[in-house]
């Protein structure tokens, strides 16, 4: 996957992303989706997909239930048409594909056809943040598991650190990293800005110059 990295950052798609979601979403390259179907992202073949499509074992996270399995035929179909008639469950099928290349461009564009990844790729446009990218993707429902964003990251971490941009420091809070400016160091001590862990945690701030003072709204009430 390492070759289509300048294509995908020419469309606005952080290369760190697209290579840890082909580890993530192939196991490495072992499915059985990567190895008939030469599909490395898990993209579900809907209604409006025209092309061939791959039945296979999958898990879905569904809220108060936990994981339920979703059982596959393992093998692929012409049109999601041919295996729906064959008696494969909707859930169990996703987008196949000729060649890995087709694979690729096709999750290339998946997001820039889907308005609800929108936000995720101006986020990126303006603050080439790949990590904030696979939180956002994760928030707009890429997967249904809840750890998804952590399991993405901590895959590029992994296999893609060159990818990213150099950090010293960083804070995961309440299911998101608090951006970069969020924290300060100096002498060897660390402080998170008032301002930044407000915002997570659904606060309000407000200066008062006169009596240089912060103050800290919190569920409608304020306090010094």
């Amino acid at each position: 996957m390492r070759a289509f990295v300048p294509r995908a950052e020419a469309m606005g798609v952080p290369g760190a992303v697209m290579v840890a979601q082909a580890v993530l979403e192939s196991r490495w390259g072992r499915s059985g989706l990567a190895r008939l179907g030469r599909a490395w992202y898990g993209i579900k073949a809907t209604a409006s997909w025209p092309g061939a499509v791959y039945s296979g074992t999958t898990r879905e996270w569904m809220a108060g239930r936990g994981d339920a399995l979703v059982l596959g035929r393992h093998r692929v179909y012409p049109s999601r048409a041919a295996a729906l008639a064959a008696g494969c469950a909707p859930g169990s099928l996703f987008r196949a594909y000729p060649s890995v290349a087709q694979n690729v461009g096709d999750y290339l564009r998946f997001f820039r056809v889907n308005p609800r990844y929108h936000p995720a790729l101006r986020a990126y446009r303006q603050s080439r943040d790949a990590r904030r990218f696979a939180l956002d993707i994760a928030r707009a429902g890429y997967a249904t598991a809840p750890d998804y964003a952590r399991r993405l990251i901590a895959v590029m971490e992994q296999v893609a650190a060159d990818l990213l941009p150099a950090r010293s420091l960083s804070l995961w809070l309440l299911g998101r990293y608090l951006p970069s400016d969020a924290l300060l160091v100096r002498g060897g001590r660390v402080y998170l800005r008032v301002r930044a862990l407000a915002a997570a945690l659904g606060w309000r701030v407000a200066y008062d110059p006169q009596r240089k003072a912060v103050y800290i709204g919190v569920g409608g009430e304020e306090g010094g």
